[in-house]
């Protein structure tokens, strides 16, 4: 029971990274270049690819947690991996940009509805192409 609760933590562990990592280095590298090159009008348009970039990676990070847990636990496992990837994100903001970005409730609700999607679909998907073959 031992390994199989630390195996599903490093899935999990895995998929948050995932979700998190994604969007983080995406956007910062983005955000830089953008910042070089493009005027002060930005901000819409960067806040707009800041949720696209989390729900992708919510999306990414909870389909491939999906891919290694029972099918009847693949909601649960969205949720936990979002709320992984969330927690994540908060640390990492709190330690990097300070006390005022704690709370950010876009990243919330696209990290933990990306990953609840993204494990939803893939289970709904392996469910169809299983019935195919």
């Amino acid at each position: 029971m031992e390994d199989e609760n630390k195996r599903r933590f490093q899935i999990y562990f895995s998929g948050a990274s995932l979700a998190f990592g994604l969007p983080l280095l995406v956007g910062e590298i983005f955000g830089g270049i953008a910042d070089a090159v493009l005027s002060n009008d930005f901000s819409v348009t960067f806040s707009i690819i800041y949720v696209l970039l989390h729900l992708i990676g919510g999306l990414l990070g909870g389909s491939l947690v999906a891919r290694n847990v029972p099918k009847q636990e693949a909601i649960k496992s969205g949720a936990i991996t979002g709320m992984l990837a969330y927690l994540f994100h908060q640390i990492v903001y709190f330690v990097f940009f300070g006390a005022g970005v704690i709370g950010d409730p876009y990243t919330l609700v696209t990290l933990v509805g990306g990953s609840v999607a993204g494990a939803f679909l893939y289970k709904r998907m392996g469910w169809r192409l299983s019935q195919k073959s």
